[in-house]
């Protein structure tokens, strides 16, 4: 099976910027099972676009990710599906987040093992990524962007780190001097946005 994917958004955005993107899922907020895939999610939950539409058609594949990223393998398995799709970009969860900090480990693991790959990914698990931070464990090619709607959005620095905010409309998210990711969603990464306000509009 294809372990990476591309979605229309991430599609389109590979397209945009001529690079070779794919994205990776797991269930969004909870497996079939009930396991928790998004421990530290709160208001998003509500909201999720990961549990509506074509991504309650593709749950199968997520599941079936799920179920591989607990295997001793994954990291091997992850690595030989980078070398094949001759990925440049991976955007880890377009739903779901990290379950476990052994998880993210894995993750940290497949970046340093792919060095020029760049790799990154919305997060709600704020407090395990800046502990990685604090002690230099995280790999220049593994950008992390926190999400403002969980559990620990508290935990978030908006002068240093980067970070999301949800607007209504196109112009408030210009006021208030956010880049738009919405539609190309690499403006949400250190490469392409120097700043660390990425705007998202609700849909």
């Amino acid at each position: 099976m294809n372990l990476l994917t591309q979605n229309g958004k991430i599609k389109k955005t590979a397209k945009y910027f001529d690079v070779k993107l794919f994205n990776f899922s797991i269930p969004a907020y909870k497996s079939k099972n009930g396991e928790i895939t998004c421990p530290m999610a709160d208001k998003c939950i509500k909201f999720c676009y990961a549990q509506k539409g074509m991504y309650k058609f593709s749950s199968k594949w997520s599941e079936i990710k799920f179920e591989l990223t607990k295997q001793n393998n994954f990291i091997d398995l992850m690595n030989k599906e980078i070398k094949s799709k001759k990925a440049e970009f991976v955007r880890v969860h377009d739903s779901g987040d990290y379950y476990s900090t052994d998880y993210l480990n894995k993750w940290l693991q497949i970046a340093k093992d792919n060095p020029k790959v760049k790799f990154y990914s919305y997060t709600n698990s704020i407090s395990w990524v800046k502990s990685l931070i604090e002690f230099d464990l995280i790999p220049s090619n593994f950008d992390f962007i926190f999400s403002d709607s969980g559990k620990e959005s508290h935990l978030i620095n908006k002068e240093l780190d980067r970070h999301t905010k949800i607007f209504g409309s196109e112009k408030a998210l210009k006021k208030a001097n956010y880049k738009d990711s919405s539609k190309y969603d690499l403006y949400a990464t250190k490469w392409y946005n120097k700043s660390n306000n990425v705007g998202l509009i609700f849909h």
